[in-house]
């Protein structure tokens, strides 16, 4: 594999801004991408919220404290309206003028559970809850990492390309100009040379369709780093073959044991279970304490006064007896989720069988284009020299020249692609397997990896 420079150099030359990029590795893009993706931030407050339930059905257990005062002016004429008011003595009846008073008035209301029986299993609910969207957060982080590193990886094949194209522009000028000075020693034809022309002016513009991709790949990168479109980026990582050599078994059995999905699809089963249990529970007693204790005085000194105190104590028991059936379809519908969670843990055994046989199937294939293509590059360098040397000398014409560069510039792009697909699949392969998509660095593995 050749010295990476000239793709910083090329990607440098591609930035927007005037000031220049510093050095991102693939291991940079994914942190950053990590770090402010809005689906990450989404799943961490999916969690907060899910937090935030556990308490809510923990309140159930704890008693609720109330504390409530008044502050009362009333004037009550209802002895006025009584039906016998009429029959009392002249002189009683004036003097039971209604005459406006205050009332004030303080009190503190305790109400406990004592006894219910789904109360724990809705605490026991929202603890499993917490659990799925900690592996739903790890599941979209994998995600995001493996969204990450295809993006750098297609800027970086989109600035080899870049560089072959440029390449291959160079030697067709080479040639152009060497068939310009054949035709001045009238051992070459016009049409020689205008077929030369023809063949720059058609590279220069795949080099330019070339760049425009590569500009476009660079924003890609970007918009996952959630980083300006065209904020300039100069990748320090190249696409270098790694080996990864995995038995389909082996792949399956890892990512069924690892990846987020299938402990996800666990920890529903058993919150569909609580479901079931809380739903029965609605038929089921239970036992409150409520209490209260408080004052209610017309004169605001008498607060401290114990005559003025007033106070209540009582313990219910509620005993279902029949509810019109409604939590017996409560019970039946949460026990036909549950057997929807189980169809899906069915579906998501074979789903991950499929992604783990087409990525080491991929892998695989990648391996072998790419074995194939340093040999058609070999073999199209060779040619390409001799086809070169001869046209010299004159055994060689300039379509066989134009032919064997074209012959080199497609096993170039072929090798590239080769290196672009087969990073891809291995790091699609270290995702289906739960694995961290990056590679680990050389001497040992990458922070997060699960590699054994």
């Amino acid at each position: 594999m050749r010295p990476f420079g000239p793709i910083g150099l090329l990607a440098g030359a591609l930035a927007a801004a005037p000031l220049p990029a510093e050095p991102l590795s693939r291991a940079q893009a994914v942190a950053a991408a990590l770090q402010a993706h809005p689906e990450i931030q989404k799943a961490q407050e999916e969690i907060r919220k899910l937090g935030g339930q556990i308490l809510e059905a923990r309140a159930d257990a704890l008693p609720e404290v109330t504390l409530t005062g008044t502050a009362l002016r009333f004037r009550d004429p209802s002895l006025l309206n009584s039906s016998s008011f009429d029959a009392f003595p002249p002189e009683l009846r004036d003097s039971l003028t209604p005459i406006p008073a205050n009332l004030f008035g303080s009190a503190v209301s305790v109400r406990q559970t004592l006894l219910s029986f789904k109360l724990g299993k809705a605490i026991e609910a929202a603890r499993l809850g917490v659990e799925l969207g900690a592996e739903e957060l790890r599941r979209v982080r994998q995600e995001i990492a493996l969204e990450a590193i295809r993006a750098y990886n297609d800027f970086v094949l989109s600035l080899e390309q870049v560089e072959v194209a440029g390449k291959s522009v160079r030697q067709k000028e080479e040639h152009l100009a060497a068939a310009r000075n054949r035709r001045s020693a009238g051992v070459a034809t016009d049409l020689d040379v205008l077929r030369s022309q023809v063949d720059v002016e058609n590279q220069r513009a795949q080099l330019l369709r070339f760049r425009g991709l590569a500009d476009l790949a660079r924003g890609r990168l970007n918009a996952v780093m959630v980083h300006p479109i065209a904020a300039p980026i100069q990748p320090s990582d190249g696409l270098d073959f790694m080996p990864l050599d995995l038995s389909l078994n082996q792949a399956i059995q890892e990512a069924w044991s690892n990846r987020p999905e299938s402990k996800a699809i666990a920890l529903t089963e058993g919150l569909s279970e609580k479901l079931i249990g809380i739903e029965a529970a609605e038929m089921r007693p239970s036992v409150d304490f409520d209490g209260q204790w408080g004052t209610s005085v017309r004169q605001p000194e008498n607060f401290f006064d114990s005559d003025f105190t007033q106070w209540s104590a009582g313990v219910t028991v509620t005993v279902p007896l029949f509810d019109g059936l409604r939590s017996a379809g409560r019970v039946s519908q949460a026990r036909a989720q549950r057997n929807q969670v189980i169809q899906d843990r069915i579906a998501l055994e074979n789903q991950i069988r499929l992604e783990a046989k087409d990525a080491v199937d991929r892998l695989a294939v990648a391996r072998s284009i790419l074995e194939a293509a340093e040999l058609n590059q070999t073999q199209a360098q060779r040619a390409l020299d001799m086809t070169q040397a001869n046209y010299k000398y004159g055994a060689a014409t300039t379509l066989d020249v134009l032919d064997a560069q074209a012959a080199l510039t497609l096993a170039e792009s072929t090798r590239i692609l080769a290196l672009h697909e087969h990073a891809n699949a291995r790091a699609t392969l270290r995702y289906v397997m739960a694995r961290d998509p990056l590679d680990p660095p050389a001497g040992g593995g990458a922070p997060g990896a699960t590699d054994p």
